[in-house]
């Protein structure tokens, strides 16, 4: 989350200075020439500054939403737009800047948008053009220009699907390696661990089936002493199914394999979903942290199958003695009371799963939704023995 909010620092940093060199820029001479009225564009400029600041503030404290991308990039057009028809129009060189927000989009990896904003900032060229007569000289000269603008548009947009691309592919060869080093984990753990008993009951029953003629009550006992054997081996089947984690757990740790899935489900849905840790991250136990991974990957499917959100904002919570997380969304919400908590033939929506891991660890699962107002999911467990009766 650190890293993203430095980029948009770094983002509006860079927007404010370029406003700024435009103070500078419209007081060279060739540029005064064509000025219609300083006055007018330094309120402009005035404007944009605030603006930029306005947004800034509300994109780096998590209060705007992604739904609100089209607005930035409206007002964006329209600051462009105004200084090119203050400077000159047809002949300012502030028309290069619309290719500002058509880079922004091919970098977020938006095609439809980057072929929007391509299209929306030709319509607003010709608008901060338009002559008062129309000429043939006015006619080459937009049509050279606008060529060029599609052109850049069309090579912005094959970018932005050629990274979306790229991105689904990374994701898919994670959850390959992922998958791989799961198995491998899998294969040693059984081989060392529950094979050892079933060759020891198989040898051993054997050995009873060859005593069963000459001492049949041997044999008997030997076959019953069996069970106990059977149980350790289900003992260990049942620790092996507690201590298996997921691989991007066991590589990366708790909170870094939650970021870096969160990071991954923002990309793939295009949402704003921002991860806050609050407290101090400690050591979990293993089936505390594999229920809590578990429980907000599955929130976040659900938020992506179900929700119809535009943003989901993920919390943990470190407490001394115990552990919170929260899953909360803008989307359309449900009522609780008339979903039921038990699984569809397609998965549904995973509550009885999410609670089932909640409370294999002792923990609790509180969901929140409404018709129209989002839904919270909420997951508290404790951490150590002493914080167990409050948590």
């Amino acid at each position: 989350m650190g890293t993203d909010r430095g980029r948009a620092a770094i983002f509006f940093g860079l927007y404010a200075a370029m406003l700024a060199y435009s103070l500078y820029w419209m007081r060279l001479s060739h540029v005064r020439e064509r000025v219609v009225s300083f006055p007018l564009l330094h309120a402009l400029i005035a404007v944009a500054l605030v603006y930029v600041a306005v947004r800034a503030w509300l994109v780096l404290t998590e209060r705007a939403r992604q739904s609100w991308d089209p607005l930035w990039v409206g007002v964006d057009l329209l600051i462009i737009s105004g200084i090119v028809r203050l400077t000159g129009g047809l002949n300012s060189e502030a028309a290069l800047v619309y290719f500002w927000p058509l880079a922004t989009y091919a970098i977020l990896r938006r095609p439809r948008g980057t072929a929007l904003v391509g299209i929306a900032s030709g319509l607003c060229y010709v608008a901060a053009t338009w002559p008062q007569v129309l000429t043939p000289d006015y006619a080459d000269k937009l049509g050279s220009r606008l060529f060029v603008l599609a052109l850049v548009t069309i090579l912005a947009t094959a970018f932005s699907v050629r990274e979306v691309q790229r991105v689904e592919e990374i994701s898919r060869l994670r959850e390959q390696l992922a998958l791989a080093d799961y198995r491998r984990l899998l294969s040693q753990e059984m081989h060392d661990g529950i094979q050892h008993y079933l060759v020891v009951i198989a040898m051993r029953l054997e050995w009873a089936r060859r005593l069963l003629e000459r001492e049949p009550r041997r044999a008997a006992a030997l076959a019953v002493d069996q069970g106990v054997v059977v149980r350790q081996a289900a003992d260990e089947l049942h620790h092996l199914v507690r201590r298996l984690r997921s691989p991007a757990l066991e590589r990366q740790g708790f909170v870094d394999a939650l970021r870096d899935h969160v990071a991954m489900f923002a990309e793939r849905t295009e949402m704003l979903a921002p991860l806050r840790v609050l407290g101090e991250p400690r050591t979990l136990p293993p089936d505390v942290e594999q229920a809590a991974f578990r429980i907000i990957q599955e929130a976040l499917t659900n938020v992506e199958k179900h929700a119809q959100a535009t943003s989901a904002t993920v919390e943990l919570d470190f407490r001394e003695g115990w552990l919170r997380c929260v899953v909360e969304d803008d989307g359309a919400g449900y009522d609780p009371e008339a979903v039921t908590p038990e699984p569809t033939e397609d998965g549904g929506f995973g509550l009885s799963s999410m609670r089932e891991r909640a409370e294999s660890v002792g923990g609790t699962l509180t969901i929140t939704s409404a018709p129209g107002e989002g839904t919270r999911i909420e997951f508290a467990a404790a951490i150590d023995e002493a914080a167990a009766p409050e948590a």
